[in-house]
This record gives structure tokens, C-alpha cells and sequence, in this order.
């Protein structure tokens, strides 16, 4: 744009240096000078500054398309400047809605727990403590929140005593589907065996005879996972842990009682006996 209006100063300015040279230098004025008369004068100058007179017009007809040409161009620039204000407004909309839909999601799974809680506590109805799920006739406490670290296998017993139970003891196989079913989710891509549970079930008393808390003993294999009990010496243990599987039933396996620390089960009757039983 400013390379346009130079080119019409200079077009202007042209056209002045070009009149006052063709005044002074052009024949006519120079008969004119010379005295020459007025009708030759007149003839002269018509004839002359007939083609200035039609560059004169040019020049203020261009000038005027120029303008116009001014005015178009702003009013693009200021349509492109809108445009691209509507472009950051649509992003910024954009990120609120993704920031709100994420919320939504967030709020979704949020109810959703405390559904699930609120049907968890219509269900135990105050037969058992905070933290305890109830699944037919026994309230069930899994170890594996933050605030709980992982212990050895008497630690854990320990725990169970503490809170008013004692380590999980699994009587018939629903109630070891049961407790496969209501496994919790351990995040982690570590070494399977830690992520497991340990359980009341021992051979400390005799070794390969598997006795419960309650002093019953075990005679069922079918609980065990593949290759369990492991009696290899650098892997042998006397305590049980019980391990999420998809077969449920083969869920258990043995491992060191002092030195490895898992998570734990604890179960314990609540306070309301119920009718329904695992049969």
C-alpha cells in the first residue's frame, strides 16, 4: 500500500514538472513571448494541453480506484483478523470442552463407586466394619490399600487379630470363587507372586500337612496352581497366598513366611449371623 501511494505522488509530481516544463519550453509560449497574438496562443495551448487534460483525468480516476482498492484491502485485513480471533476462540472452547468431558468422566466413576459402596453398605447393612465387604455369611477385609503396607505372613495374622478376625480360612469352593471374584485390582507390572494375598493356611506344624487357623486341615489339591506347592528348597514356604487367576479355583501358592511380605485377607463373622450359607 505505501508502494501505491508513492507511485501516485510521483505520478502527480510528474505531471506538474511535465506542465510547468511544457509552459515554459513549448512553442506556443515561446510566440507568446515573442508577442506572438491571442487566437495562435489559444490554438496552440487547446492542442496541447488536451492530451494533459485526458492524463489528469487518468491520474484522478486511478487515484480513486486506488482508494477503493485501500479501503477493500483493509476491510480483508480486518475480516482476516476476525477469522483468526474465531480460530483461538473455537481452540480455547476446544481444550474447555475436552477439560469438561474429562471432568464428566471423572464425576461418571466417581458415582459409580459410590453406587457401588452405597449397595455394599444396603447389603452388610452394619454387619461389618468400614473397610469390610460382605459376601454371604463372613465379612472380608483385602490389605491393599496405601495405607497398609505389605507384611510377612505373622504380621499379617497379626493385623487380622487387631482388627477383630483373623486370617481368610476358604471352606468349599464358592467361597473360593468369592473371593476370586472380588479380587481387587493391584496395579503393577512386577513379579506375579507379590501380588498376591496371604491366607490362613500353613504346613509350619507339620511340614506337608496344610492346616487352616481354625485347625482344620487341608486335604483338597484342586486349590493349588500349577506346579504347587512348590517344596524346591530356594522357593519353599509354609504359608499360602492366594493369587487372582482365571481358572478360580487354582488360585494358591506357597511362599516364604518371614521373608516375603505380601498383601493379606482378613475375614471375620458379622455382627448379624445371616440365613444364606455357603453350601
Amino acid at each position: 500500500m505505501e508502494h501505491e501511494q508513492d507511485q501516485d505522488v510521483s505520478l502527480e509530481q510528474r505531471f506538474s514538472e511535465d506542465l510547468r516544463t511544457d509552459r515554459q519550453s513549448h512553442p506556443w509560449r515561446q510566440k507568446y513571448k515573442k508577442g506572438g497574438k491571442a487566437k495562435d496562443f489559444k490554438a496552440v495551448s487547446d492542442s496541447t494541453l488536451a492530451p494533459l487534460i485526458l492524463e489528469r483525468d487518468f491520474l484522478r480516476n486511478h487515484s480513486d480506484a486506488i482508494k477503493e482498492r485501500r479501503t477493500v484491502q483493509v476491510e480483508l485485513e480486518n475480516q482476516r483478523r476476525a477469522r483468526m480471533q474465531l480460530h483461538i476462540q473455537i481452540k480455547q472452547l476446544q481444550t474447555i470442552t475436552d477439560s469438561m468431558q474429562s471432568h464428566i468422566q471423572v464425576l461418571r466413576a466417581e458415582r459409580s463407586q459410590l453406587e457401588s459402596n452405597r449397595t455394599t453398605l444396603e447389603v452388610s447393612c452394619g454387619r461389618c466394619p468400614v473397610g469390610w465387604i460382605f459376601l454371604k455369611t463372613s465379612c472380608y477385609f483385602y490389605s491393599n490399600s496405601p495405607s497398609n503396607a505389605k507384611k510377612n505372613w505373622p504380621d499379617s495374622r497379626a493385623d487380622c487379630t487387631s482388627r477383630g478376625g483373623d486370617l481368610l480360612v476358604i471352606n468349599n469352593l464358592e467361597e473360593q470363587k468369592a473371593i476370586n471374584n472380588n479380587y481387587p485390582k493391584i496395579l503393577g507390572t512386577g513379579v506375579q507372586w507379590k501380588m498376591g494375598f496371604w491366607i490362613g493356611l500353613t504346613d509350619r506344624v507339620t511340614n506337608g500337612v496344610w492346616t487352616w487357623v481354625n485347625n482344620a486341615t487341608e486335604n483338597d489339591t484342586m486349590y493349588w496352581q500349577s506346579g504347587q506347592p512348590n517344596n524346591e528348597e530356594s522357593l519353599a514356604g509354609h504359608c499360602v497366598a492366594f493369587g487372582r487367576n482365571i481358572q478360580s479355583w487354582r488360585s494358591w501358592y506357597n511362599r516364604n513366611c518371614e521373608n516375603d511380605e505380601l498383601n493379606w485377607i482378613c475375614e471375620m463373622k458379622p455382627k448379624v449371623a445371616m440365613e444364606t450359607t455357603f453350601m
